[in-house]
Order: C-alpha cells, then structure tokens, then sequence
C-alpha cells in the first residue's frame, strides 16, 4: 500500500509518518511539505528509527509522486495558535486545500483521503467542493479524538481500564459534540449510567480540550491523531469494516445534507463502507441536532469563501 502525508513535517504528519511506519501500515510512504529541510530531517530520522523493525520505503516525494496512492493523508495547515479566530483560520486552510486538491485530483483521483486539518467538519466539505471528482465515500475528515477523550472520561467514572471501554462521540469535532452514551459499552456489554454521571462527563471531555490548550504551547495533539489516524489506515488496508467514527459529507443520512459531520461508518479498502444510521437516545438526537445547525451554519460560510475564489 502506497500512503502520502501533505503536511508531513507538521506535528500531526510527522508524529502519523512515524507511527504508520513503525506499525508497517504502509509499503510506500511518500511525505510531502512546504519546508523541503525540515521534512527531509523527518524522512531521515524516521528511516533511521524504524530500520530493522519494518521495511517501510519512506521518502520525499514531488507533486508527481502522488501518483498510485491508495490513502492520502493531509495534515497541512496554518500553525496551530490559540484563540485565532475561527474564520481566519478556516480561511487560511481551505486556501491551502485549493492548492492540494488539484494535485489529488491529477495524480490519485481514485485515493482514499483522510482531512486532519482544523476545522475538520469545514475543511473536509470545502476539499470535497473543490473538485466535482472525488468520491464523497472517500473523503474522510479525521475525528476520532473526541471519540477517545469520551471513551477516556466513561472509563474513568466507570472505574474500568479504557481498553475495557468503547464510546462513540459523533456531530462536530470538538465544538458541538453529540456523545453517545447509548453507544458506551464494557467488554463488549453494553452499560447504564445515571445522569448525574452522564453530566460529569459532559463536563469533563471539553474540560480536557480546554486544559490542553490552556497550557499555551500552541502544539496540537500530535500523537494522539497519529494513534486514531492510523487505527482508520489499519481499517482500510485490512478491509475489516470495522466501525469508526469520522466527519462525512452527508447526502440524506440523518436527514442532513451538505455538511461534513461525524458519524460512525464502517471503513475498508475503498474507504466508507456503510454509514451507519444510529437510533440515538432522546438527548443525543438533541445534541446531535445542534451540531447539524451549527454546520449548516459553517457550510454557508465554507461555500461563501470558495465562491469569492
């Protein structure tokens, strides 16, 4: 399997690079980035680290080199500064999208695409509007860390392991989360919890984005998208259909469309196998509701930036 990275000397892309190749996900893994020295070091250092471990050919690639990939990761993007405001920073990325889609849509239109570039929802509707020939089951935008904060928080109040534990969070990444209690199970059975309890862990998934970016580093959460984005290449490169949530461009489902936003699918070697249409709770469907209108929202202003060019 041939995988690229856009984006590849960021934190996401380096730390994904990494772990991709320490886990042999990829025979191919072709890096791609705006600061041709500082990728470079990545390709070396990478090299060097996973030698004699897995055999993984990894190395900087031109426009062309894209061609024949099967999965095409972009994690490029404008530096990760707090407090920014949301449309400058939308702006900013899908500006940098209309750069890379064309180059997907020449070399590798057939290619699974996974967005990890914030804001996720947005970003991955303004790629998939760019260019009429991608497949709207092939273009992913990456989410699976909200699902992992949720699974950590039940865990916690649960006082289970989080292997233990899965739990879905859907709807927007990170601002207008939908968390999914009824998903939440404990070795595969499935678990009540009160509501004071569900409250706490209302509280406390935000509580660990806010704490995280409160530390003022400006550094993203590197390692743990690399964990999820590689969990998402594992799928597609075994066809195990298992279920994931991630931000689709939705075309009915849910009774939405036009908007990007998280849902859970079943993933194998042609991308989004199934979407999967969840009977939510009560109170889920409510906070899944406010993510739909909080897209529907993001949508128009994604649609007005690309119409003004």
């Amino acid at each position: 399997m041939k995988i690229a990275i856009i984006g590849a000397a960021g934190t996401v892309g380096s730390c994904t690079a990494y772990t991709l190749a320490l886990k042999g996900l990829a025979d191919e893994l072709v890096l791609f980035d705006v600061n041709p020295n500082l990728l470079l070091t990545h390709v070396m250092d990478i090299s060097t680290a996973v030698n004699g471990i897995q055999n993984t050919k990894i190395w900087a690639g031109r426009d062309e080199d894209l061609r024949q990939s099967d999965i095409v990761i972009v994690a490029a993007g404008v530096p990760f500064v707090p407090n920014t405001p949301a449309l400058n920073l939308l702006r900013d990325n899908l500006s940098i999208m209309k750069k890379i889609v064309p180059k997907i849509v020449t070399y590798c239109p057939e290619a699974v695409v996974i967005t990890a570039t914030n804001p996720t929802d947005s970003v991955n509707l303004g790629m998939f509007l760019m260019s009429t020939k991608l497949d709207r089951m092939k273009v992913l935008g990456y989410t699976l860390n909200d699902s992992m904060r949720f699974q950590i928080a039940a865990a916690k109040e649960l006082g289970k392991q989080s292997t233990e534990v899965e739990a879905f969070a859907l709807g927007e990444h990170i601002d207008a989360l939908a968390l999914v209690f009824s998903s939440i199970k404990v070795n595969r059975q499935p678990v009540a919890m009160s509501e004071d309890t569900k409250q706490r862990i209302k509280q406390e998934v935000p509580n660990m984005i806010r704490s995280y970016i409160g530390l003022g580093t400006n550094r993203t959460a590197g390692w743990t998208s690399a964990v999820g984005i590689s969990q998402m290449v594992e799928s597609i490169r075994t066809d195990s259909r298992r279920v994931t949530p991630c931000s689709v461009i939705a075309n009915g489902e849910y009774g939405c469309r036009g908007i990007s936003i998280g849902v859970p699918v079943t993933l194998g070697k042609r991308g989004i196998d199934r979407i999967l249409e969840w009977d939510l709770a009560a109170d889920e469907q409510k906070d899944f509701e406010r993510s739909i209108k909080a897209l529907e929202a993001k949508a128009r202003v994604v649609k007005e930036i690309l119409d003004k060019g």
